[in-house]
Formats: structure tokens, sequence, C-alpha cells
């Protein structure tokens, strides 16, 4: 397929853009964070040790540049992270287009991909880390930034499984079920967050699809999805609390972590302005919402990450670290793509269906879209305000 030069400098110019904004966040988290210093340690100690291997995607990233590529230390580290972080709004970007079609201007597209890789929950001033927020996006761990890179593509192919899709072949079915396996492993090496609340999502929506009598891609969930996912999970729970035993294990208790690190009152606060965006959305378009299924799905899969995150913890000296809170950040990362990709759906529907009585240059749209696209910018301020404060050391 040949691509248009139009379509091809449209790619550049956001993949230059998203190369610049995240070049100087990222250039000092390499030399500043100690998530990346352990990190590049853990790497650099292969393969004398491989104790407590477990999230290893950006350690032979890095490897890859350092080892076999020859860059210093640190541009090895620093072209391992931005290789991971420049796609994601491309990804974003290319799927964006695909349902806007050519009714939304290329340049709103990408403010809001662009949008999608700074935003953050809604807060006038916190730490780098955000505790009791679920931040989509994060600067200080490696292998959280690799993990971000497959959550949209696992998720769609994920949510194949509930789309009445046929295939073209059994050729195409066949390569659909590897490369959705592929893809879940690969996303369970950079970290396995995800699956942690993407396999009893899918499990949950199929059984409710099924109960209604829905089409559910039995083999393409059980062989696609899950096998892949429990198998790399369950090896990885033996080599980081068997293999590499420091007494830690996992147990349950509702806001046990949390609660170690902020009072109990400011947890619902901070989980409502972490889904301002997506919950206002779901509000305002509460009808075509119901009925919209991705939607539903990210929803689903959003409930089980903050179930992981609220209601696991780790105990010994694991206690502090709150592995768990990765979930939820996937999880509100999904939400918040599947949110904007439902907004632009809308756009386009209420378009053609005459209801825009508002306009903005040549862009019409209803009070709604117009409101819902401040909810969205709202995250996004405090995105690059988070940015601004991250990257000056605030």
């Amino acid at each position: 397929m040949i691509i248009s030069r139009h379509k091809l400098a449209a790619y550049l110019l956001l993949a230059l853009s998203s190369l610049l904004l995240h070049l100087p966040v990222m250039y000092r988290a390499i030399y500043r964070q100690w998530d990346f210093q352990w990190h590049i340690r853990r790497a650099l100690a292969y393969p004398n040790e491989f104790d407590h291997v477990s999230s290893v995607l950006f350690h032979a990233d890095f490897l890859f540049f350092h080892r076999i590529l020859g860059l210093p230390q640190q541009p090895a580290v620093l072209t391992a992270i931005l290789l991971v972080m420049v796609p994601v709004p491309l990804i974003a970007f290319a799927l964006f287009k695909k349902s806007a079609g050519i009714q939304i201007p290329e340049g709103i597209l990408m403010a809001f991909a662009l949008g999608l890789a700074v935003l953050a929950p809604v807060t006038i001033w916190t730490d780098v880390f955000m505790l009791g927020y679920l931040n989509p996006i994060v600067y200080h761990n490696p292998t959280s930034i690799t993990a971000r890179l497959f959550v949209i593509p696992v998720a769609i192919l994920s949510f194949r499984v509930y789309q009445n899709q046929p295939f073209r072949d059994l050729n195409h079915r066949v390569y659909i079920l590897l490369l959705c396996a592929v893809l879940m492993v690969l996303s369970i090496l950079a970290k396995p967050s995800l699956a942690l609340a993407l396999i009893p999502g899918c499990i949950l929506f199929a059984f409710w699809r099924a109960f209604r009598r829905e089409h559910v891609d039995w083999r393409l969930l059980a062989l696609g999805v899950l096998l892949p996912a429990m198998l790399m999970l369950g090896l990885q729970t033996i080599i980081s609390y068997y293999a590499f035993d420091d007494n830690s294990s996992v147990a349950f208790g509702f806001l046990t972590f949390m609660k170690l690190w902020i009072p109990t009152w400011r947890i619902p606060v901070q989980l409502l302005l972490s889904v301002v965006f997506p919950l206002g959305l779901a509000l305002l378009y509460a009808e075509q919402a119901s009925r919209h299924l991705f939607l539903s799905f990210s929803w689903t899969v959003f409930v089980c990450a903050i179930l992981v995150t609220y209601c696991l913890y780790e105990t010994g000296p694991r206690k502090w670290h709150g592995n768990f809170l990765w979930t939820s950040y996937n999880g509100i990362f999904l939400l918040m793509f599947v949110s904007i990709l439902f907004l632009l759906e809308q756009y386009v529907r209420e378009l053609r269906l005459g209801k825009s009585k508002l306009q903005f240059f040549s862009l019409r749209f209803t009070r709604r879209f117009a409101f819902a696209s401040f909810l969205f910018a709202l995250h996004v301020i405090s995105g690059m305000a988070y940015y601004v404060r991250f990257t000056l050391n605030l």
C-alpha cells in the first residue's frame, strides 16, 4: 500500500512533535530518578545475575543499544525509552483518524493524540509520584513507560473477541490470534500490570455478552488472550516471589497500601479527580455511552484495575513499593484513549445529524462536545503542569 505524501508528512510531523515533547522530561528522569537507576543496574548485571527478573523488555531494549550497538550508557537509556514513548501518540492518531475520517481536521486529531501523551489527574499541585491519584502518564518508571506502548494495541485486539467481525479466511484468523498472543506476551514482559486487569475484565465482559446471547469469540479469548496471559503471569509470579525470595508475598486488604500514604477520606476525592473527563463524558452522552461496546469494555477493565490497586498489596520488604498501582494507571490510560475515541465519534454523528450549532473557525460543534473537550483540557493542563514540575524538579 502506497502512503500519500500528505499522510506521511502528517505522521512525520507528529513523530517529531512527540520526540520534542518527551525528550526533556526523559533526559531529566534517567539522570535523577531512582527507578531508572535501579533498572539500569539490574540490566547491566545480566548475564551474571538473573534474580528478580520479570519486567525485562526495557532491560533488553537498553542492552541492545548499549552492548550491541555500542552507545554509551546514558544515551542508550534515553534512546531505549524514547523508542517506546514516541510511537504512542502516532498509534492514537491513526485510530482517531480512522474513526473521525475527514470530518475533523488533522491538527485537532494531533492535539488530542499529544494530549493523551501528557494528561494527568485534575490537580493543582502534587509531588512527582501523585500517590492516591490514578495517573495515566508517569515519567519516573521505565518499565511502566514501556508497558504503555502495548496498552492500546492489546486492548483493541482483545476487544475483537466481542465484535462480530468476520475473518477473511483461516490464515487471517490464525494471524489475528497469534498477533494477539504475541502482543500480550510482550506487554507482560514489559510489565504485568495491564494483564492483571485485562484478564478479569475480558472474562466478565464475555460472560455478560454470553448472558445477553451476543457474540463472543471464545477461541480468540482463550488462545489469544487468556492462555498466554495466564502462562506469563504464572511464570512471573514464580520468578518474583519464589525464585527471588525476600519474604514478600501478595495479600488481600482493601485500601491497605493507600492508607500507608494518604488519609482515607482523600482516596475517593482523588479517584474522582482522576476520571473527570471519562466520567463527565459518560454522563453527557449517557444514552450513546450505554450502547458503545468499546467504551463499556474499557470501563469494565478500568473497574477491574481499580479493584486490583485498592484490594491487593505486597507484604514484607515490598510493602511500601505499591506495585499494584501500575494496574490502575494502565486502566485509566486505556479509558482515556477510548473516551477520546468515543467523543470523536459523537462529534461526527452530531455533525451528520445537523446538530452542531456552535462554530470555531471551520469547526462546527455542539455545547456537549465543547464541554466534554473542556473536561479533557483540564486533564491536559494538569498534565502539562506535572510535566513542568517533573522536568524542572520543582
